[in-house]
């Protein structure tokens, strides 16, 4: 890292640092918001989200072929399901509760 780099991110720190707590937590979620699209479009966040829906679609079609009295193995698909849907719930939710936070801030300011 560079000195002028580490010197902005320590002015920085210093602001935040000066805000009220409820002020930094707003600030947090709408950098956490707006890092998501970021995340989607690198090789992990590819890699992470086609790992979820491979996985979801995989679930889907496995309680397609599951006979209904095989109550172990639904419900281990259906955590299946849920844990690769849930991802992409967490990654959404970032961004809806960092556009309310950029709201808020905005409100605030007026």
């Amino acid at each position: 890292m560079s000195e002028e780099s580490q010197s902005e991110r320590d002015a920085f720190q210093e602001l935040l640092d000066s805000l009220d707590p409820s002020t930094r937590t707003l600030i947090a979620e709408v950098d956490l918001g707006r890092q998501v699209p970021d995340f989607l479009r690198s090789d992990i966040g590819r890699y992470l989200v086609g790992c979820a829906q491979y996985e979801y679609a995989e679930a889907m079609e496995g309680l397609e072929r599951t006979s209904p009295w095989r109550r172990r193995r639904i419900r281990d698909l259906q955590n299946q399901a849920w844990r690769a849907r849930s991802f992409m719930e967490w990654l959404r939710g970032l961004v809806i509760a960092g556009k309310s936070a950029e709201n808020a801030l905005v409100e605030r300011e007026e």
